[in-house]
Order: C-alpha cells, then structure tokens, then sequence
C-alpha cells in the first residue's frame, strides 16, 4: 500500500480573522472578529470555491450570495450558483472543516469560517481547544490521524490561533527546521496559509498568503523559510 494513502492529500492552517484591541493577544478585545475580521470571514470562501476572475467555458460556476441582515452576530448568507462559469479555485476546495473550541476569550475561528461553510454546505469540527492535550492538538491530531478511512486523500482547513499554529503543523509532522521563521507566527499577520502535504509519510510545509484584504502581505508566489527542510 502506498504510504502516502493513509495521510490526508492536503492540510491548510489558517489564523483566524483579525480581531478588536492587541493582535497579539488572544484575551484582549473579547471574543469576536473585529470589523476587519468580518471582511476576511466574508471573503474566504472566494480563496477555497470557484474563481470570479478566472472564467472556464465548463465545470464549476461562480457562488453568489444573499446576504440576509438579522439581529444575530452569526452570518446570515445564503449562497448559489450565479450561472455563470469559473475557473480553478486559488487553493483546492476542503473537504472537511477544523476551528478551535469556542473559549471566554474567543470564538473568532469558528466565525471565520463559518462563511465559507456555509458555502461548501460542510460542518464546522470545533470539538479541540486551543491547549497541548487530548481534547486539544494531540486530540486534532489522533483525529486526523487515525482516521484515514475518513480523512485518507481529502483536502482539510484549520482555523486556529496564530500563537499555536505552529504546534499544530508540527503535531502533524512538520520538522522545527522548516518553521524557521514562522513560528512564532507574527501576531500582525492575519493572511498566511500553512500547506501540508506528505511524500512517502514524510510532511512538507508551503507557506503562502491569502492577499484577500488591503494591507495584507504582498508575497505573489509560494515561500518557504530559508533553512527549510
């Protein structure tokens, strides 16, 4: 059997979207998403389902969305197909959604992503806490893991917080060597996207950016820290 088979094709790790008071700070400002941050949650989904700008004469088509204003904080879109084509989504489609736990201090990953899906019509996984244990990253992990009749060759986005991102790549086997210079994740940035893949069980990490939001990095290819193994 091919090694590669029991790994997942692809893991994303994302930070959640930007937040009120110190960007450094998971307890500072409460727990939701910050007008910015609402912005980047309404826009992810344009990263993982079909492109706007790049039209296809077949396949996929284009999402529009009815954006419905409630008194909850939760978003309220409905999407559908606008009929018109698109082409290749900037990074593959997930197949399955990850976000940390809701907390007193945070409930900004699972509001990140809830736009997105809402789009791709999937569940939000937010049973780990932001914490080394089972019932956080070792837990995340095993889930992963040992599951491959579940998770064997799909595509998976985590939403996590940028002060532990780093653990959760390496609990999925990602060498300290090739976190040089990520990690720890700079707490003014909001649009990196950590990619896993595994050759031969072996994980490798691409770090690419998001570029959905004004001010956010400006890196046009993917990076890899100097260093990197």
């Amino acid at each position: 059997m091919d090694s590669n088979s029991k790994f997942p094709r692809l893991v994303m790790i994302i930070r959640h979207g930007e937040k009120p008071g110190a960007a450094g700070s998971d307890k500072d400002g409460g727990p939701h998403l910050s007008v910015s941050g609402s912005a980047r949650a309404a826009a992810l989904p344009s990263l993982f389902t079909p492109s706007p700008s790049a039209t296809s004469g077949s396949g996929p088509q284009q999402l529009c969305c009815d954006v419905t204003a409630r008194s909850s904080a939760k978003f309220a879109g409905a999407y559908s197909a606008s009929g018109i084509a698109a082409g290749p989504s900037r990074f593959p489609t997930p197949d399955f959604l990850f976000a940390t736990e809701q907390s007193k201090n945070s409930n900004r990953p699972v509001e990140t992503i809830t736009p997105l899906a809402q789009a791709l019509n999937l569940k939000i996984n937010h049973s780990f806490k932001d914490s080394p244990g089972h019932n956080g990253i070792k837990g995340l992990k095993s889930e992963i893991r040992k599951n491959p009749g579940t998770y064997a060759n799909k595509v998976i986005l985590i939403c996590w917080h940028h002060g532990t991102a780093p653990q959760v790549a390496e609990a999925l086997g990602v060498q300290p060597s090739q976190l040089q210079g990520w990690n720890p994740w700079d707490p003014n940035v909001f649009d990196l996207v950590f990619s896993i893949t595994w050759d031969k069980g072996q994980a490798s990490l691409v770090v690419s950016y998001q570029q959905l939001l004004y001010g956010d990095s400006i890196g046009l290819t993917p990076l890899t820290p100097s260093g990197a193994g």
